[in-house]
């Protein structure tokens, strides 16, 4: 099970182009947002959004830890700009992060990252997109 899980996390990160970034503050444009291991995966979203989860990353600094990262739990959010990813980091419930494609595990140790804001984002496009499908099979556009 575990290395069914290592494969399909490695998969998921070079899909969504894992690349560190020397700066501090980040510029982007677009983001990602899966959750453990659900098939379903956000692709973009207003860019209020991604300004708004961009501003909270940017806020923060993180020390190591010996706590887990719950993979039930975890939403992976992936930033890009112009089409190139520029940070990529999971965190679950509890606030343990990984960053950068690694398994190492850090807390915050200054800011804040709202994972509810995280989990409402993650859900409300879900609902959009379930929204957009019937409304496009009952204009006849997946017949």
């Amino acid at each position: 099970m575990k290395r069914v899980f290592l494969i399909m996390l490695i998969l998921f990160l070079l899909l969504t182009g894992c690349i560190r970034s020397s700066s501090k503050t980040l510029e982007a444009d677009n983001i990602t947002i899966g959750l453990s291991f659900s098939s379903y995966v956000m692709f973009g979203a207003d860019q209020g959004i991604v300004d708004n989860l961009l501003s909270q990353f940017n806020s923060l600094s993180f020390e190591k830890t010996a706590e887990q990262i719950d993979l039930l739990t975890a939403f992976h959010v992936s930033f890009s700009y112009k089409g190139k990813g520029v940070k990529s980091f999971w965190v679950d419930k509890k606030g343990v992060f990984w960053l950068d494609g690694t398994t190492e595990c850090f807390k915050v140790s200054s800011g804040y990252l709202d994972y509810q804001y995280i989990k409402a984002v993650y859900e409300g496009s879900q609902n959009n997109s379930a929204r957009q499908d019937v409304q496009g099979r009952i204009r006849g556009e997946y017949l």
